[in-house]
């Protein structure tokens, strides 16, 4: 009996604090939702909040297990009833609560370490399960990346070559990507056809300017390779027209410079 009530108080005292815990992220991320970074800051306080929930699973398991055996322990034919249907619930549960995870979040279960695995183990127990999950965590690597992709022209649909190159990627991929969104295939990677110009050390846009439709179609659809044309042509054009410069010109005896930006002006 007092070891029963041990166990279970340490499981009402772990859950008493991750209900606390989960309540103050909770409020925080009502507070701070505008703010980008709180989804990674938070990281240490989910993985505790998780940690918290497997501690207090793991005590009420063991202390209903243990609640079970002291007080049916002399009538041996209750206590494999009570503890059977026990098992059953714990085993069933936990059966099913693995196979959502791997189903769902394969990639993430695959990188999980070994001590939470031990928690839901029952997708690892034979090789086909093994190899389901690598094959969905490939599939959905694929799919983040294909999504990190379309967000990240969302976010900045005019992100320059520069900007790509201080990130070490060529602003081929950036033009790629524009051209890809302006004839409707958002969703579409284009990373492959990238690295078929990388292949023959095409890493950079200018090196492109000077390829007919026809050329670039040799790497890429040839609906892409025409957009991509267009997209390095209007490109020229305005390299061209902000690269005039600056003149002066003079208006009742005073001197003005010459802007390319709407109302804009100085002496």
């Amino acid at each position: 009996d007092r070891a029963c009530e041990l166990v279970m108080a340490m499981a009402i005292t772990t859950n008493v604090f991750m209900a606390m815990f989960a309540c103050f992220l909770w409020l925080m991320s009502i507070l701070f939702s505008g703010n980008r970074s709180w989804v990674f800051s938070a990281r240490k306080m989910m993985a505790l909040i998780i940690s918290l929930l497997i501690c207090t699973l793991t005590l009420t398991f063991l202390g209903v297990g243990l609640a079970i055996y002291s007080k049916l322990a002399p009538y041996w034919a209750e206590f494999v009833i009570a503890f059977s249907f026990f098992l059953g619930i714990v085993l069933y549960g936990v059966y099913t609560t693995s196979n959502l995870i791997a189903e769902e979040l394969s990639l993430e279960y695959l990188h999980f370490p070994m001590w939470f695995k031990l928690f839901i183990p029952f997708p690892m127990l034979k090789c086909d399960g093994r190899q389901q999950i690598r094959e969905a965590a490939e599939k959905r690597a694929k799919e983040l990346k294909t999504r990190a992709y379309q967000e990240r022209t969302m976010l900045n649909p005019n992100a320059s070559a520069s900007t790509s190159r201080r990130r070490g990627r060529s602003g081929v991929g950036v033009l790629l990507r524009r051209a890809a969104d302006t004839i409707g295939r958002y969703d579409f990677d284009v990373s492959k056809y990238e690295d078929y110009l990388e292949q023959d050390w095409y890493n950079d846009a200018d090196e492109l300017r000077s390829m007919s439709a026809e050329v670039l179609s040799k790497y890429m659809p040839r609906r892409l390779a025409e957009e991509l044309h267009n997209q390095l042509k209007l490109d020229i054009t305005n390299v061209r027209t902000s690269s005039i410069g600056s003149g002066l010109f003079e208006d009742v005896g005073r001197e003005y410079k010459v802007s390319w930006n709407v109302d804009e002006e100085s002496e």
